[in-house]
């Protein structure tokens, strides 16, 4: 009855709890906390460059002697590249017509440009652990060669971005890259890696002996590796190609097959005479041409076409810029390797053809389009116009312009009578581009008449639909100079010529000339020849007239201009005679 249930109603101390489990939990919570504050930092550090110590590189440029590359250093402005220059990330590279240029980075990438491309360093970054070589290309195309795995220790991402793919390039990669075609030669694992940008596609690979090449970034449908096709041997192979390889062996001294004769262990193993620029039969754009190559043990001295090639002893490679004699066709080139007496080693003869094909013409935009005729009182103007993609330089009237920027791609000039360049009666423009190989363009011709009062607009479609002035003694007037009065000079006297000649004769050698002189205020018309002058105003002082032989008012040997002035009545107020002897 004492112990039952009921009647225990007091508190009893319960036995006392381990500690243990308490800090177990809180050591793990702390161990957790720890591992999390670690890896958030390690992400961090590696985020900002910390721990893995980064530093942007150079990478260096080579160029081939021929045709023009221009930089762009840290933003600025252009600048006309030079070999062996140091490019850092942000700088900016281009090749004009003919022209190419390669870059080595620090890994032992090497990356050459086509012709007509553009090309900006974005990073360049060498870390103990990782690195990132990125470039965007925004025109044309490049040949990109990276090392093996073994070549370069750590890990590093090769990226190339254009304006619509980014391509991820692996290691033992050869492949020619542009902005919607790529070809792989050869490609570590599965291949590039393809991103389409601003799409929703997935990433997709181009393995080695493969290429594709995409209509554009629209309608491609579902599957991209339906635009993915097998290299073509012959049509994969270009001069680029083969240049870029030979641009490769001179850059990392690739080692050149021994000649028959010789073992890998004997002097020789390269021969005393290896020319690698180039190749026969080359054709060449320009007037120049850079002659490159190696040369073995025993070699003293190169000479090229008589010229003495620079020689690189460490590297045993020699080059020689050579000037072409003007004018197209094939060339011969001779190499000759000497001993230190003088006596011949060997020799290498190639044959190289030039083809200077002219750039486009220019555009004239402005006042007027090109092969107009133009008239206007203003004694000030700026001619305008656009130029061809490949000009780097434009010429009015053999002035050079110095503001030309070939990026922008537009022209101005300034035709002002205080500068000289503009005068009253005929002006005639010509404007041609030239390239980077010095190479002019046909003219664009523009005509300009000044004259005071007169009415500003185009008075003729182009200059050979212009309705010139008709043959001497023919009239294109609905006055009948015939019917008109025949009386004496009125105010003899009061006509003059003022040039080409000043005077009453001139001898010419030109097609075309303008004949101009001053009457007086009293005069109505003027007539050359029974022609009456179309841009002549009423009481106008001065006059001017086209002699041209296309107009047929011009022709070999003497020619005669009966110049005559007539007042409101029609009356002659003066009559004189100007006699042009043409010697062409």
């Amino acid at each position: 009855m004492l112990f039952h249930s009921r009647h225990r109603r007091g508190s009893y101390a319960l036995a006392p709890e381990s500690p243990f489990p308490q800090i177990i939990r809180w050591a793990l919570l702390g161990l957790a906390l720890l591992i999390f504050v670690y890896l958030a930092g390690s992400f961090f550090l590696r985020l900002f460059g910390v721990g893995n110590a980064i530093r942007h590189t150079a990478t260096s440029l080579s160029l081939e002697g021929r045709g023009t590359v221009n930089v762009y250093l840290e933003g600025g402005e252009l600048q006309r590249a030079q070999d062996g220059m140091k490019l850092y990330p942000g700088d900016r590279l281009t090749t004009g017509k003919a022209s190419n240029a390669t870059l080595r980075f620090f890994d032992g990438t090497i990356v050459r440009l086509d012709e007509q491309s553009d090309m900006t360093v974005s990073e360049s970054a060498q870390g103990e652990k990782i690195s990132e070589i990125t470039l965007a290309l925004e025109d044309g195309g490049v040949w990109v060669s990276t090392p093996t795995v073994k070549a370069f220790s750590g890990t590093i991402t090769r990226t190339l971005q254009t304006p619509m793919m980014v391509y991820g390039i692996p290691s033992d990669t050869e492949a020619i890259l542009e902005p919607l075609r790529a070809l792989a030669y050869s490609a570590d694992g599965m291949g590039i890696q393809i991103e389409i940008r601003n799409t929703n596609y997935d990433a997709f690979y181009l393995g080695e002996g493969q290429q594709i090449e995409l209509p554009g970034i629209e309608d491609l449908g579902s599957d991209l590796y339906t635009y993915r096709k097998a290299l073509d041997p012959v049509a994969s192979r270009s001069t680029f190609l083969e240049e870029s390889r030979v641009r490769r062996s001179i850059i990392t001294k690739k080692p050149v097959a021994a000649k028959p004769g010789t073992t890998s262990s004997g002097s020789q193993t390269v021969g005393f005479l290896n020319v690698i620029s180039p190749v026969n039969n080359a054709v060449l754009p320009s007037g120049t041409v850079k002659v490159e190559g190696m040369y073995g043990e025993g070699v003293a001295s190169i000479k090229v076409n008589e010229y003495n090639a620079v020689l690189v002893a460490d590297r045993k490679t020699f080059s020689q810029e050579l000037a072409l004699p003007t004018g197209e066709g094939e060339f011969e080139i001779q190499v000759t390797a000497l001993s230190a007496n003088g006596e011949v080693l060997e020799e290498t003869r190639r044959t190289v053809k030039r083809d200077l094909k002219a750039p486009d013409s220019p555009t004239i935009t402005a006042p007027a389009i090109q092969g107009q005729i133009w008239q206007t009182a203003r004694q000030e103007l700026v001619l305008r116009g656009k130029a061809p993609a490949n000009a780097v330089g434009i010429i009015v009237n053999e002035y050079r312009l110095q503001l030309y920027s070939p990026e922008k791609a537009e022209w101005s000039y300034l035709a002002s009578t205080r500068l000289g360049n503009y005068v009253f009666g005929e002006n005639t423009f010509n404007v041609v581009a030239i390239d980077s190989n010095g190479t002019k363009s046909a003219p664009a011709v523009l005509k300009i008449i000044l004259g005071e009062g007169l009415t500003e607009g185009v008075v003729a479609g182009s200059a050979t639909s212009a309705t010139p002035p008709p043959p001497a003694g023919t009239s294109a007037s609905s006055e009948n100079p015939a019917q008109l009065p025949n009386n004496a000079p009125l105010t003899p006297g009061s006509v003059t010529v003022t040039g080409p000649t000043a005077g009453t004769a001139h001898t010419a050698t030109g097609s075309e000339f303008l004949i101009e002189g001053t009457t007086s205020a009293s005069t109505n018309s003027m007539w050359v020849n029974d022609y009456k002058l179309q841009l002549y105003t009423s009481g106008k002082t001065f006059w001017n007239y086209i002699a041209n032989t296309e107009y047929q008012n011009l022709k070999r040997g003497k020619n005669v201009y009966v110049v005559v002035a007539r007042n409101a009545k029609g009356e002659i107020l003066d009559k004189i005679e100007y006699t042009v002897t043409y010697n062409p």
